[in-house]
C-alpha cells in the first residue's frame, strides 16, 4: 500500500513538472509574439508585457 502511494506521489509530481514546463513555454511564445509585432514598422502602440501570475 505504501509502494502504491509513492508510485502515485511520482508520478502526480511528473505531471506537475510537465504542465509547469507547458506553462513557461507558452509564457515565452507569448512575450516572443508580443516582441515581434513592437518591432514592426508602423506599430506604434506600446508593448507591454501580458500579468503572468496566478490569483490566490
Amino acid at each position: 500500500m505504501m509502494l502504491q502511494r509513492i508510485e502515485m506521489c511520482l508520478e502526480l509530481l511528473k505531471l506537475a513538472v510537465k504542465f509547469v514546463i507547458v506553462v513557461a513555454e507558452a509564457v515565452g511564445l507569448v512575450i516572443q509574439q508580443n516582441s515581434t509585432m513592437s518591432l514592426l514598422p508602423g506599430n506604434q502602440s506600446l508593448s507591454a508585457l501580458p500579468y503572468v501570475g496566478f490569483f490566490p
